[in-house]
C-alpha cells in the first residue's frame, strides 16, 4: 500500500523521488510492495545515514535549496517532494536535523539553508552516483570529436566547454612537460658557450631551455649530442630522462669518454629547470550569474580564489595524486579563499601516466547531480584522447 500523497504531482517521477521512495520503504505508483514482513532497521551509526524519513527530508531540503537558492520550509518540501509526510511532521524533523547540524535558519521566520555537513551527506549519498545525461555527453563527444590544432587551444577549450555546461567557473592543468614522452631533443649554438635546448614532445609542446655550457661547441658536435640523446631516450618522459642522466653521469664511461660526459651535462643543463604547469581559468562571468553574487563581497571571494592560481594548481595536483573524482565543499578546501565555494576535481591521464587534472568551482549551492558527471565524463574523454 502506498503513502498518501505520494502519487507524483503532475505525472512521471522525478529520479529524486524514485530514489526516496526506495529509501523510505515506500512502493512506486503503479508498482506492488513486497508482502513479506518488515525488515530489521539498522540503527544509523551503523548505517552512516540519517533514519530513512529524516534522509528524506534532508535529501529533498538540499535539492529545494540547489533548485531555488531561498530557505526551505516545511511546506514547501511537504508539497513538492511527494514523501507521504505531513507538512507538520516535516516541520519537526527540520528542526531535529537543525539540532544536529545539518541545517541552519537564518531568521526566525525564515526556512532552512543546508549547511556543509548536509551538502556533504547530499553528494555522498545521491549525487556522487549520477550519471551524465545524453545530450551533455553526446556535447561533450562532439567537442572533441573535431580537428584539434595543439594541445594548447585543447586546454584553452576545455574549461570553456566546462563553464558553458555547467554554468560554473572551471579550470584544467595542462599535462607537465616533465610528464609527457619526449620525442626528440635539439642544440642550437646560439653564441659562444651559450646553447638553446629545444625538447619536443609527443603531445607537440615545445620547450626551449637556455644552457651555459663549459667550453664552445660547435653546431656538428651539438647534433651529434642530440643524437646521442634521442637513441638514448626515445621514448622515455622529461622526469625519466633526468634521471637516466643523473645514473650514467655517475658510470665510468662519462669519466673517461668526454663526448659522452659533455652530451649528459648538456641534457642535465637544460633539464635542470622545472616549469610549473599551465593553468587554464573560464567561466567567471557565467559563475556571476549565481545569486550568491549579488553580494559584491561574495564577488570579489570568487574573483581573489580565481586568480590565485599557486592555489588552483595545489587544489589540481591533489586531484592527480589522488587518482579519483574529489568533491570539496566549503570548509573542506584546504585554501581559505575557497571557503565559501565547492571545487569538484577529477584527474586525467595518458595510458598508466597521471598528466593533470581539471575542476569546476562554484557557490557550495552547486547542482552537484549534474556537474559531477559532466567533469568526470570531460576528464575520462581527455584521458582517451591522450591515450592515442
Amino acid at each position: 500500500m502506498e503513502p498518501p500523497g505520494l502519487e507524483p504531482k503532475g505525472g512521471g517521477a522525478t529520479r529524486l523521488e524514485r530514489a526516496l521512495w526506495h529509501f523510505c520503504g515506500f512502493a512506486r505508483p503503479g508498482r506492488k510492495q513486497a508482502t513479506c514482513a518488515k525488515p530489521q532497521m539498522a540503527t544509523e551509526a551503523e548505517r552512516g545515514v540519517l533514519a530513512g524519513r529524516r534522509h528524506a527530508v534532508l535529501i529533498a531540503t538540499v535539492a529545494e535549496f540547489i533548485a531555488s537558492a531561498q530557505p526551505v520550509g516545511s511546506h514547501q518540501v511537504a508539497s513538492r517532494r511527494n514523501l507521504g509526510i505531513k507538512a507538520a511532521m516535516v516541520r519537526n524533523m527540520l528542526a531535529e536535523l537543525e539540532e544536529a547540524g545539518y541545517l541552519q535558519q537564518p531568521h526566525t521566520s525564515a526556512g532552512r539553508v543546508p549547511t556543509d555537513k548536509a551538502f556533504r551527506y547530499y553528494v555522498d549519498h545521491l549525487a556522487a552516483s549520477a550519471r551524465i545525461g545524453f545530450e551533455d555527453r553526446t556535447q561533450i563527444e562532439l567537442h572533441y570529436s573535431e580537428r584539434v590544432h595543439s594541445l594548447e587551444a585543447m586546454m584553452r577549450d576545455t574549461p570553456k566547454l566546462l563553464a558553458l555546461l555547467t554554468g560554473q567557473a572551471a579550470l584544467v592543468m595542462a599535462p607537465r612537460l616533465e610528464s609527457v614522452e619526449l620525442e626528440r631533443v635539439s642544440f642550437i649554438r646560439l653564441r659562444p658557450r651559450e646553447v638553446l635546448a629545444v625538447f619536443v614532445p609527443k603531445t607537440g609542446v615545445v620547450r626551449n631551455q637556455l644552457v651555459r655550457t663549459e667550453r664552445d661547441h660547435c653546431q656538428e658536435e651539438l647534433d651529434r649530442m642530440a643524437r646521442y640523446l634521442n637513441e638514448a631516450l626515445g621514448g622515455s618522459t622529461l622526469d625519466q630522462a633526468r634521471r637516466w642522466i643523473e645514473e650514467e653521469l655517475r658510470m665510468e664511461r662519462a669519466r673517461y669518454d668526454r663526448f659522452v660526459r659533455e652530451a649528459l651535462m648538456l641534457g642535465e643543463g637544460a633539464l635542470s629547470a622545472e616549469r610549473p604547469a599551465e593553468l587554464y581559468v573560464e567561466g567567471s562571468a557565467q559563475a556571476l550569474e549565481q545569486p550568491e553574487f549579488s553580494d559584491p563581497e561574495k564577488v570579489r571571494e570568487l574573483m581573489r580564489a580565481l586568480d590565485d592560481k599557486t592555489a588552483l594548481l595545489d587544489l589540481l595536483e591533489r586531484a592527480v595524486r589522488e587518482q579519483e573524482l574529489t568533491v570539496s565543499i566549503g570548509s573542506e578546501n584546504y585554501d581559505p579563499h575557497l571557503a565559501d565555494f565547492a571545487v569538484v576535481a577529477a584527474p586525467y591521464a595518458g595510458g598508466s601516466k597521471p598528466l593533470g587534472g581539471l575542476a569546476v568551482v562554484g557557490p557550495v549551492r552547486m547542482d552537484y547531480e549534474r556537474v559531477i558527471p559532466l567533469v568526470e565524463y570531460t576528464a575520462r574523454t581527455l584521458s582517451r584522447i591522450f591515450e592515442h
